[in-house]
């Protein structure tokens, strides 16, 4: 049984879009300093194109990059061929797992994960990558914060099962 927490994070427009080829279809800062404040001092767990997208951070946190292929190296952060091996590490480092996408990895997260740290963006936007449903993991809403930037209304949501 596992000790350590594991939350996930995303931001999703009101159509569930997280992104679009290969990036965030938005640039909103108040939504990116949440992200990085929240999840210092734990362990991210991102796919290959959240790690792309995050590179420019990669040192201000500790990240696991989950990736099959054995030729590639992901400069700042570890590779790992898994979630469950991923969560292992963050476990015996005793540090707070992070969820950080992409889709696959939130699929297979959302069944164990303890917290949902959700930014609901109030826009629709045309993406190729999407947040599953999660309603029926996460039904008991723990804060949220509403805020407004860049003609965004933004609504940061934590939610416990």
């Amino acid at each position: 049984m596992r000790t350590n927490q594991i939350n996930i994070i995303v931001a999703c427009g009101l159509n569930r879009v997280i992104g679009r080829d290969g990036k965030l279809p938005w640039r909103i800062n108040a939504d990116w300093e949440y992200f990085l404040s929240t999840t210092k001092g734990g362990i991210l767990i991102m796919g290959r194109n959240c790690y792309e997208e995050f590179k420019p951070h990669v040192d201000s946190h500790e990240v696991l990059v989950l990736s099959r292929n054995k030729e590639i190296v992901f400069p700042g952060a570890r590779k790992t061929t898994s979630l469950s091996l991923a969560l292992k590490i963050a476990e015996e480092e005793r540090k707070t797992a992070w969820i950080c996408g992409g889709q696959k990895i939130y699929e297979e997260a959302l069944p164990i994960a303890h917290y949902l740290y959700l930014t609901k963006i109030y826009e629709t936007f045309s993406g190729d990558v999407h947040f599953p449903a999660w309603e029926s993991f996460f039904n008991r809403e723990i804060s949220r914060k509403t805020t407004s930037e860049s003609g965004y209304r933004l609504e940061f949501l934590v939610f416990a099962k």
